[in-house]
Formats: structure tokens, C-alpha cells, sequence
């Protein structure tokens, strides 16, 4: 498998996230249990099949049960669920594996504020989404890191660096070399 291969090649070098989107429970137990940072949406079935509320979290709190390892969830209109703020807010307080958050939704500004409001020392990473196109406003609304996949990060790490230290307006200029 190619996770596999990645993760032989690359060691204890550096940090590696694996998402999975996988709809198989026991398929996302097994990645969990391979010990690496790890990143898990809700299954997608199709546009016209959604899981439910309840079939969620079930499905969350057996991957819980059996990691080691926090688990960072995506929360993308990709997945054909988007989970609620109070949701989130739930599976951090019942399920502490469950902590970070990527948040790639409409509207996505406002929800790390409102999911640190509300969850309060829970949340431990409500993180920026959407390949950072709205970094600035998410991090003003309480984000603590974004999620761009491999795009710019060393254009965007002094960014979060400086919003970090409180320097909004260093953190807004572009970076010139």
C-alpha cells in the first residue's frame, strides 16, 4: 500500500498525516493503529447517501476506542456530511482522541471561534482550511494553524508565526525574497 510505503520511507524523520476517507470502520481502525498523525473525514458514499448523526458517532467513538493517537477530523462539504459546530463540539467532550479540527466550510471565519467558545479546552486545534485562501480571517477567529497540504508552507509558516506573536500586520504583508 502506498501509506505504507511512504511511511517506511520516510521514518521517524518527520511528521506524517494520513487521511482517510474510507467508509469501512474497521479499515479506518486498522490506519489509526499504524501510530502516525492522522486526519479522518467522514465516509462519502455518494451525494445522495449520507450517515446520520448517530451513525457518526458511533462509527467515531470505535475509531477512538481503538487509536492511540489524536485524530484531527476533517469537517468538508467533500464528504457529503458537514458535522455541526455542537457535533464537534460533542465528539471533543465524549471522545478526547478528538480534539483538532479542520473546518473547510461556507462561512468557515466564524467557526473556530464558535468551537472554542464552545468547547473550551476540548478543542485543542480548530484549524484553518480551504488551501489557506481564508487563513487571515480564520486565524483572527481563533484558528491555531491552517491546512494546506503540500502548498507554500514556507510562505506560509512566518505567517502564522507572526499572527502567532500577535503581529497581524506582519502577518498580512506579502513575503518577499
Amino acid at each position: 500500500m502506498l501509506v505504507d510505503l511512504c511511511l517506511t520511507h520516510v521514518g521517524s524523520r518527520k511528521a506524517v498525516m494520513i487521511t482517510c476517507k474510507q467508509f469501512r470502520t474497521q479499515f479506518a481502525i486498522e490506519r489509526a493503529l499504524c501510530g502516525r498523525a492522522w486526519m479522518l473525514m467522514p465516509p462519502y458514499h455518494g451525494v445522495s447517501l449520507n450517515a446520520d448523526a448517530p451513525s457518526m458517532l458511533d462509527r467515531l467513538g470505535r475509531i477512538a476506542d481503538a487509536a492511540k493517537i489524536s485524530i484531527l477530523v476533517l469537517n468538508a462539504l467533500l464528504s457529503g456530511v458537514t458535522f455541526t459546530m455542537s457535533f464537534l463540539v460533542r465528539l471533543a467532550r465524549e471522545m478526547p482522541r478528538f480534539s483538532y479540527f479542520n473546518v473547510e466550510v461556507p462561512f468557515a471565519a466564524a467557526k473556530p471561534r464558535t468551537l472554542t467558545d464552545a468547547g473550551g479546552e476540548a478543542i485543542l486545534g480548530p484549524f484553518d482550511g480551504e488551501e489557506a485562501i481564508t487563513m487571515m480571517p480564520d486565524l483572527d477567529a481563533g484558528a491555531s494553524a491552517t491546512m494546506p497540504c503540500a502548498l507554500l508552507p514556507d510562505l506560509l509558516r512566518p505567517v502564522i508565526d507572526h499572527h502567532t506573536r500577535g503581529r497581524r500586520r506582519e502577518a498580512a504583508l506579502p513575503v518577499v525574497n
